[in-house]
Parts: C-alpha cells; sequence; structure tokens
C-alpha cells in the first residue's frame, strides 16, 4: 500500500517539522493542525533567519509551502 502525503503530514502531527516558504523563509514548530489546502497551524514556532521572530502560534498558507521536514 502506498503512503499518500496527508498520511505522512497527519504523523507528524505535534511533532518538530521544518517548513520552507516559497519566498525563501524557513519556519520551525509543531504541527498542531492542517487542512485540505495544506494550510498549517504551528505552534512553538520560530522564524529561522537571522534577526527571526518566535511565535507563540502561526498559520502558514498551503499555497506558499515548498517543503515540509520533520526534525529528528
Amino acid at each position: 500500500m502506498a503512503i499518500r502525503p496527508f498520511d505522512l503530514i497527519h504523523k507528524s502531527l505535534r511533532k518538530p517539522v521544518v517548513v520552507t516558504m516559497k519566498n525563501g523563509s524557513i519556519f520551525t514548530g509543531k504541527i498542531v493542525s492542517y487542512d485540505e489546502n495544506l494550510n498549517l497551524y504551528l505552534s512553538d514556532a520560530r522564524e529561522d533567519e537571522e534577526g527571526g521572530r518566535d511565535f507563540k502560534s502561526i498559520v502558514l498558507k498551503g499555497g506558499n509551502i515548498v517543503s515540509i521536514s520533520p526534525v529528528e
């Protein structure tokens, strides 16, 4: 049986991930929830760049996401 992309995201719920955006921004945080458009709701998020900001929670628009990688 093939693994579907949403299955992999579901397995990452409440676990740390790295999300790369189209504009080059990179965020780390824990996936709290997601929807069918791949909009992600992250908690304890951080923008990973010099002078990056910390967020208690943030919503990232699915259409702007390039990749989602688990942190190991």
